[in-house]
């Protein structure tokens, strides 16, 4: 794993540190008439550009296997322009 100056309960790091970066966010919410309950959005970016929906999960399994997907895309630099 790559490592920076950065102490990670102080923060991010310097951004003249930073190569590549990426934003991964979940929101997640309850719906009761829904067969599992559970509704996750899932919101990606790419260096300074505004997150924006890529996926929407309906279970844990779902939401841990886009998670994973985005998490291997950043390992492998695949991720958009």
């Amino acid at each position: 794993m790559a490592q920076h100056s950065a102490d990670v309960n102080r923060g991010d790091p310097p951004e003249a540190e930073l190569l590549e970066f990426g934003t991964l966010v979940l929101r997640v919410w309850r719906e009761p008439d829904a067969a599992q309950g559970l509704r996750v959005r899932i919101l990606t970016s790419h260096g300074r550009q505004e997150p924006t929906s890529t996926a929407l999960a309906t279970d844990v399994e779902a939401t841990l296997a886009a998670v994973r997907a985005w998490l291997e895309g950043q390992l492998e630099g695949d991720v958009p322009s």
